[in-house]
C-alpha cells in the first residue's frame, strides 16, 4: 500500500478501492489512513514532485507595482424592485496604493466603459503618470 502510494500517488479513496480489490477486502478507509500515516506517506501533496522553477520564483505582492498599475473590473448589480433594468458597477483599484474609484452606470457599452476610463484618469492622483506613459489610443 506504502508502495501504491509513494509510486501511483492515489488518493486515499482509490487506494481504498485497489486495497480491498487485492490485498485485503474487509479493509477499512480508517485502518489504510492510519497505515499511512504511520509510514508517513498521508500527505499526498508532500509526496508530489515540485516544479524546480516553482521554489526559485518570487511571489510578488501588490506593493510591488507602481502606483499607476489600475485593475478595472465590471460587475452587474442585482436589479432592485423600483428598477426596470440591471446597473453595473465599474471599479478601479491601484495596486501599489489600492486606492479605489468606483462608479455606477446603466450600461456596460463602449461609450460608458470609455467615458469611465477618461473620468477615472481626470481622478487619479496619479494620472499624470498614466497620460504620460500611455499612448494616445481612442476609445471610441
Amino acid at each position: 500500500m506504502v508502495a501504491l502510494r509513494e509510486t501511483r500517488l492515489l488518493p486515499l479513496d482509490d487506494l481504498l478501492v485497489v486495497t480491498r480489490e487485492f490485498i485485503h477486502p474487509k479493509a477499512s478507509r480508517s485502518a489504510l489512513d492510519h497505515c499511512l500515516r504511520r509510514y508517513g506517506v498521508s500527505n499526498l501533496k508532500a509526496l508530489i514532485p515540485q516544479e524546480a522553477d516553482a521554489a526559485k520564483r518570487p511571489v510578488k505582492s501588490f506593493k510591488d507595482d507602481e502606483p499607476g498599475v489600475v485593475h478595472v473590473d465590471v460587475k452587474s448589480l442585482p436589479q432592485m424592485p423600483d428598477e426596470d433594468r440591471r446597473r453595473y458597477l465599474f471599479a478601479a483599484i491601484d495596486r501599489a496604493t489600492r486606492w479605489v474609484y468606483v462608479e455606477i452606470l446603466d450600461d456596460k457599452s463602449a461609450a460608458s466603459a470609455s467615458g469611465f476610463l477618461e473620468r477615472l484618469i481626470a481622478k487619479a492622483p496619479f494620472a499624470r503618470a498614466i497620460a504620460s506613459s500611455t499612448p494616445n489610443i481612442p476609445f471610441r
